[in-house]
């Protein structure tokens, strides 16, 4: 028998707050919404580059992506309803309009005025594969 009681059911930590602690844990926490954004454009189709929110006066972000799975011709409408459905779910309605969004072949570029998160950036770097790996047998 044991002497200090058992809890009866685990503590669900929110995984916001996971999210905060392991990036307290490796002194990157003013990067939270910067890979909240990241990942919220890879589950609508989008291959994350760079998240950037730069030190001005007008909390101006600027995202730089790859086309990922969206169909050719519909990134800036895409990506413009994206922004905007990220930023109503932490209570702030903004316009499409607003959005700014340019294409260069696979490459889209979006930039639009938040005030919340810290000044910074954050890069996400793609494993290269190399030709002669995708035409060698197993060694």
């Amino acid at each position: 028998m044991r002497n200090s009681p058992r809890p009866r059911c685990r503590e669900v930590i929110p995984p916001q707050d996971a999210l905060k602690a392991f990036l307290a844990k490796a002194h990157i926490g003013g990067l939270f919404y910067h890979i909240l954004l990241a990942q919220h454009l890879a589950r609508a189709g989008f291959e994350a580059r760079q998240v950037e929110k730069e030190n001005n006066h007008a909390h101006v972000w600027v995202v730089k992506l790859r086309r990922g799975r969206v169909p050719a011709g519909l990134e800036i409408a895409w990506v413009k309803k994206q922004i905007c459905l990220f930023l109503k779910r932490y209570g702030l309605r903004y316009p499409k309009k607003e959005v700014v969004a340019m294409v260069e072949g696979e490459r889209v570029t979006v930039a639009f005025n938040w005030q919340r998160g810290k000044p910074g950036w954050l890069v996400m770097w793609r494993r290269k594969v190399h030709p002669e790996r995708l035409t060698r047998g197993p060694s």
